[in-house]
């Protein structure tokens, strides 16, 4: 699933080669996206010479904003990408929308083969309504100070649980939380509120540096994911812990990565140094 880091790259993408650009058409190629609309949801030809104003991330979700205070509001879930291509490309049956603009001859194409994403057609108030309702604060834009005030108003939470709680802190999914959590040295078995001052410190610098170095790399690609232009990220080769059950951990050398569900996600996590 396309986490924070991800996201942020293919908005780094999509700005960069679609502000300023009118909509020629909207195209909805399979029906589930309809149904996936939500109450007073406009039809995509509304979007028609439309202007694209701006771009932005918020937690998973792709906002793009509109002339006429139109937005439309993507999001990747599992196996989504959402890039540029060559109208030559052929449209499989895993595309299921399509984005072309006025003077450019590339095209933005929607995939997605769990057909668990969305493109929800709304009002800009709306999109801010619902991010307002079902986000917490962004990890680069939290205060240290409000960091641990959420570690102990959720404190009977496990860390792991924290972290995936897009209602606490938005954007980080499976892999980083992982991968946060082993640059702390935190056991994802571990109650927020157990934390102390130095360990909130450390789990809260973990968490930006982590999802820093791995913006930089345009995020992991572990199985679906790609960029904006359709290429594939590089942060997977950097991962410490995640889907490397049963190799030495790369800092303590002396136990072996494990794997354990919980709350049905996989976690990977060095029992020694992780505490």
């Amino acid at each position: 699933m396309p986490e924070l880091p991800e996201v942020e790259t293919i908005v780094t993408g999509l700005k960069a080669n679609l502000l300023g650009r009118r909509v020629k058409e909207l195209v909805f190629i399979s029906p589930h996206l309809k149904k996936k609309q939500l109450p007073g949801a406009f039809r995509p030809e509304a979007y028609r010479r439309r202007k694209i104003l701006d771009i932005w991330r918020r937690g998973k979700m792709i906002v793009f904003r509109f002339d006429g205070q139109l937005g439309l509001l993507v999001h990747l879930k599992m196996t989504g990408q959402l890039f540029l291509a060559d109208p030559a490309r052929k449209i499989d049956k895993h595309t299921h929308a399509r984005l072309t603009f006025y003077g450019l001859k590339k095209e933005l194409l929607f995939r997605d083969i769990r057909k668990f994403g969305f493109l929800n057609c709304l009002a800009l108030s709306q999109i801010e309504e619902k991010i307002k309702t079902d986000l917490g604060p962004e990890p680069f834009e939290i205060s240290l100070n409000d960091f641990r005030y959420l570690l102990k108003r959720h404190g009977q939470k496990r860390l792991k649980n924290w972290l995936l709680d897009q209602k606490i802190i938005a954007g980080i999914g499976n892999i980083y939380s992982d991968e946060i959590l082993f640059r702390a040295r935190l056991s994802p078995f571990r109650l927020a509120g157990s934390l102390t001052e130095e360990q909130a410190v450390r789990f809260y610098r973990a968490a930006r540096r982590v999802l820093e170095e791995a913006i930089a790399l345009k995020g992991s690609s572990i199985s679906d994911y790609v960029d904006a232009m359709g290429e594939k990220g590089g942060y997977q080769r950097r991962h410490r812990v995640y889907a490397r059950d049963g190799q030495l951990c790369p800092r303590c050398h002396r136990e072996k990565i494990v794997r354990q569900k919980i709350n049905g996600r996989s976690t990977f996590y060095c029992p020694a140094c992780q505490l």
